[in-house]
């Protein structure tokens, strides 16, 4: 068995260092999750299920891992066998937090339920990621991220054709971040008891959760829509336009200030005070459709007809052009991994200091022999997770 627990000491920007967490995550919302975790300073141990492969078949070396992967350890189990099965449960021992991602009753099958993880360890707090929950009629339903979404009435709230977001709501906005919030407030709450939790955390409950305006407004009365109009970008203050060239901008002049001044840069001073009147949206589009972004907004971004610093406006970039914006230069918000991918950094700074990000993938059972010989005694904790080198 390892040796009992010496926390390294935390540096502000790692306020995590020494929680040791085990990862049987195996989708995007448990396992960036764990990588959040990684990067503010935990130990985690990835375990693997034998010749798993992506449902794309992608090669180990492909973003989507180092995505996922980057800085933890990682050991292929088959959790079916007596010796890898004895292993996991080591694993547990050590753990302060499991998290998991499989269907409702898969862990308790294997012999590493909850009841059965916390009796080897009655302070780890274990969290269960799933589609729709560990009850209800729905619990053995599969799932992705725009299933939870559109069962739960975000794509298309009130009718009309559905919309497909570029990124996953449910799975990060309704697994991960809600996971660490769980995870955080665990943590505290076995500060004052001493003892572990169950965490039931659903991807249909969590885009639920998104529902935060939509849902008191389902009514539609008068006032609701009049707000709901705002947020679905059906008034002339809160929309997106098309430029000349086919490129667009984001105007968001919700107070009066920012819209008058919006009125007077563009001379348009009739149009004070219809900042929310839907019928004015065709005489604002037939404008900025006469000129190319640069003429609106210059071409940095500055310095056209609509100024930034004095206005809520921006263009809408492609990744490669917000790469290059300086504020994302200055604010450091961008780091490569050992395999040359960009990743983005954590979105918050301690004590002025954002969290490092990881370099290395591991390949899946890389770190396997290391495991083992740390549960046997052979190696030391620090010795398992040598810090890397960091950008």
């Amino acid at each position: 068995m390892p040796a009992a627990r010496v926390s390294p000491s935390p540096s502000a920007a790692q306020p995590l260092a020494g929680l040791r967490v085990l990862d049987l995550a195996q989708y995007l919302p448990g396992a960036l999750l764990t990588q959040w975790l990684v990067q503010l300073g935990a130990r985690v141990i990835m375990i693997e299920r034998p010749q798993r492969r992506h449902f794309l078949d992608l090669p180990p070396e492909h973003p989507y891992y180092s995505a996922l992967r980057r800085g933890k350890k990682s050991i292929v189990l088959n959790l079916k066998t007596r010796p890898d099965l004895d292993t996991a449960r080591g694993l547990v021992r050590w753990a302060d937090v499991l998290v998991e991602g499989f269907r409702p009753g898969v862990m308790e099958r294997l012999g590493l339920g909850p009841d059965a993880a916390r009796e080897l360890n009655p302070r780890l707090i274990y969290l269960r990621l799933s589609g729709f929950g560990q009850t209800g009629p729905g619990r053995d339903r599969p799932g992705h991220d725009h299933t939870y979404t559109a069962l739960t009435g975000l794509l298309a709230p009130f009718g009309g054709r559905p919309v497909l977001p570029a990124v996953q709501i449910a799975d990060v906005g309704g697994g991960t971040l809600p996971g660490l919030v769980a995870l955080l407030a665990a943590l505290w709450q076995r500060e004052r008891t001493g003892q572990g939790v169950c965490i039931d955390l659903a991807l249909y409950d969590g885009a639920w959760a998104w529902t935060y305006f939509l849902l008191p407004m389902h009514r539609q009365t008068p006032a609701d829509r009049r707000w709901l109009d705002v947020f679905l970008g059906r008034v002339p203050a809160y929309r997106l336009y098309e430029t000349q060239d086919g490129r667009w901008l984001a105007l968001a002049a919700l107070e009066p200030h920012f819209w008058d001044a919006f009125c007077e840069a563009v001379e348009r001073p009739e149009w004070r005070g219809r900042a929310f009147d839907p019928d004015l949206v065709p005489e604002v589009e037939a404008l900025f459709r006469r000129r190319p972004l640069r003429h609106w907004l210059g071409p940095d971004g500055q310095g056209g007809v609509l100024d930034p610093r004095r206005l809520s406006v921006a263009p809408v970039r492609t990744l490669e052009e917000a790469l290059r914006d300086p504020q994302t230069v200055a604010r450091g918000l961008t780091a490569h991994d050992e395999n040359g991918y960009t990743h983005p950094r954590l979105p918050m700074r301690f004590d002025g200091q954002r969290p490092p990000a990881p370099r290395r993938t591991p390949h899946p059972d890389q770190d396997g022999p290391a495991v083992r010989a740390f549960l046997r005694g052979a190696l030391d904790e620090d010795a398992l997770f040598a810090a890397e080198p960091q950008p």
